[in-house]
């Protein structure tokens, strides 16, 4: 019997209109009930999380920014924040070679660009974050309140993304934790911080074995989650890095492939 469901968000739990299928809410709705306990694993900020709760109307357990953040209720089960170093060398690096940077803290971020993310974002969440120079890391910590989880460097070109990817990991790479959620995106993390990591730390913390996990994603910085847990699923429209580290590919998020899942892995195994 499974204890514990992981899911990463777009791609995965929404569909590409950015909804929530009838069949995928029934079944993580069931699946609670069953006392299956319901996590989302993101690369977004709490804040985000936290109107997800709300749109599912179920209790989860909230593993944001790739990991860095992960909250039980109440509960911090883990806080880690960018270095400074490693902040510092990537705001100076990227700027003018990329449209769209946000530093993410927590509960908020602030952006050096308005854009249509930034747009979608406040529409979302009513959230329009703090336009801002990021290159002053004091200016933005008091701008934020607290050091920041993060970078998001966001592009429209998946060759310049791919090329300035490849020069931070050899100007940072040894200081922190680069990933990409999509041939558009590079995200700058704190070492050793991936969503594999984060089950691992779940496990131990809560005291629930790998074996009974099971988890969703589509994308590359998903992987270790899927190679993680006991039964790692990847989405039919996943990127071949996460295909490749799952033990079964499932339906595409559109076709609410996490239902799909359960039933052949929960509800009728």
């Amino acid at each position: 019997m499974l204890s514990m469901l992981f899911s990463d968000i777009d791609g995965t739990l929404l569909h590409d209109d950015l909804t929530i299928g009838k069949d995928t809410i029934l079944a993580l709705t069931r699946a609670s009930k069953m006392g299956v306990r319901i996590a989302i694993a993101s690369g977004r900020y709490l804040r985000s999380l936290d109107m997800l709760e709300e749109k599912l109307g179920l209790p989860i357990l909230k593993i944001s920014i790739n990991g860095a953040m992960i909250v039980d209720g109440p509960t911090v089960l883990r806080d880690e924040r960018i270095s400074r170093s490693a902040y510092e060398k990537t705001v100076e690096y990227i700027k003018g070679k990329a449209p769209s940077v946000i530093a993410f803290a927590p509960e908020s971020y602030a952006i050096d660009a308005d854009d249509h993310w930034f747009s979608l974002q406040t529409n979302m969440l009513s959230d329009e974050g703090i336009r801002m120079d990021l290159r002053d890391g004091a200016a933005v910590e008091k701008a934020l309140g607290e050091w920041p989880c993060k970078i998001l460097i966001k592009d429209s070109s998946p060759e310049r993304t791919a090329k300035n990817k490849e020069a931070l990991i050899s100007l940072i790479g040894d200081d922190a934790t680069i990933v990409s959620s999509g041939s558009r995106n590079i995200e700058i993390l704190p070492p050793d911080t991936d969503k594999g990591k984060a089950l691992r730390v779940i496990s131990e913390k809560l005291s629930i074995p790998l074996s009974k996990m099971i988890a969703f994603g589509d994308w590359d910085n998903d992987a270790g989650m899927l190679s993680t847990a006991g039964i790692g699923c990847a989405m039919a429209n996943g990127s071949e890095k996460a295909k490749k580290a799952a033990a079964f590919i499932t339906r595409s998020n559109n076709e609410d492939g996490i239902a799909y899942a359960l039933d052949k892995f929960l509800f009728n195994p």
